[in-house]
């Protein structure tokens, strides 16, 4: 975009903040902004009917999170897993200015097609994987995407409990905690602190994940 669409874009929007575990949106919730990450972490989830919580996809600085709605309603509930900084965007009068922009509401559709995509994609490996490949894919997945944005990789800082992962693989708390012991014992990682890991052998890493994390496509949006 040129400078001046540039700046009647960012003129929609302004900076916001939230510490550490604060909600930036709750789904069921009437749609307001849709946020643009520059500082943080941010889980989108959703409550399943037995009221257990899936989250379905971890954010990071240069994603967009809260655009997907229902009804008018924010389909999915946006939880800061570190202090959070981002622009906010009035939903409407972004929607309002892309129709009158076809190459951004193009751009758009594009980036959202594109998440839609490997949420799905990401739904469908884990499906397939045991709980040990499962939780190899997951590091090895953070680990490409903390690379490509440039996010600090060493040690890999997950910002997540271990209840978080559990939430994140379909498994338990138990089943992680004991996982990630095994990879320990093998040589592949390094636990460095209570969230943090340190990559030892990331080849092996990948291949008991059974897939390679392409980093032409790590991280999405909305």
């Amino acid at each position: 975009m040129d400078r001046e669409r540039l700046a009647q874009l960012l003129a929609l929007g302004g900076p916001r903040k939230w510490r550490k575990r604060e909600i930036l949106f709750a789904a069921g919730t009437p749609m307001g902004s849709f946020f643009k990450i520059t500082r943080g972490v941010v889980a989108v989830s959703r409550t399943l009917e037995d009221g257990r919580r899936q989250i379905v996809a971890i954010r990071v600085p240069g994603d967009c999170v809260g655009y997907l709605e229902e009804g008018g309603l924010y389909a999915f509930e946006g939880e800061a897993l570190t202090d959070v900084e981002a622009c906010g965007f009035d939903r409407r009068k972004f929607d309002a200015f892309a129709a009158a922009h076809p190459d951004l509401a193009a751009a758009t559709a594009e980036a959202l097609a594109t998440a839609l995509k490997q949420t799905g994609q990401a739904m469908l490996v884990l499906g397939q994987l045991r709980s040990t490949e499962r939780v190899a894919h997951f590091l090895a997945e953070i680990d490409t995407l903390y690379r490509v944005r440039r996010v600090s990789s060493q040690p890999l800082s997950l910002h997540m409990t271990r209840g978080d992962i559990a939430d994140y693989l379909g498994l338990t708390i138990e089943t992680v905690s004991r996982t990630i012991g095994k990879l320990k014992r093998r040589g592949i990682i390094q636990v460095a602190g209570t969230d943090e890991i340190v990559v030892l052998d990331r080849d092996r890493l990948l291949d008991m994940g059974k897939t390679r994390c392409d980093s032409k496509d790590a991280g999405s949006a909305f």
